[in-house]
């Protein structure tokens, strides 16, 4: 075994990354967490690959089993208080190109009716944030 940094997880939300890392952090594993200072420029860090953790190949063994030990690891669950937020959005987003539009056409003579039909397109420049599923690179943890 050596001290080079090898990753143990990608991941690609900034507060998951933080927890991982002070979980580590506590246990005393050293762990450096690649592209955490783009997250302060970056809106989508989906973009730059997501947070890179990496931990010494000495204390690889170690981390896995202090990541595979946390409680609620490996849990899926899905946010529907977010899903909810993001409709909500979506709606206002609408309405505030939509109304515009419809009252447009009702009062200029001369505006396309057609218009009207661009404002359902606008709900796709909703900024939603897309994260996914952190990826984690355990070992196998020996049961002796």
């Amino acid at each position: 075994m050596t001290d080079r940094m090898v990753p143990i997880a990608i991941i690609y939300s900034r507060s998951e990354a933080m927890v991982v890392a002070s979980l580590l952090d506590a246990a005393g594993i050293l762990v450096h967490i690649g592209g955490y200072n783009h997250s302060s420029v970056s809106i989508c860090p989906v973009a730059l690959g997501g947070f890179k953790l990496t931990v010494p190949e000495f204390q690889h063994q170690d981390a896995s089993g202090i990541i595979a030990s946390a409680p609620g690891f490996g849990e899926e669950t899905f946010s529907y208080a977010l899903q909810r937020a993001v409709i909500k959005v979506m709606i206002l987003w609408s309405c505030i190109f939509g109304l515009p539009m419809v009252i447009a056409t009702i009062a200029i003579e001369d505006f396309p009716p057609v218009t009207i039909l661009v404002a359902p397109l606008m709900v796709i420049t909703v900024p939603v944030n897309p994260q996914g599923n952190s990826d984690y690179y355990l070992s196998a943890l020996d049961d002796a």
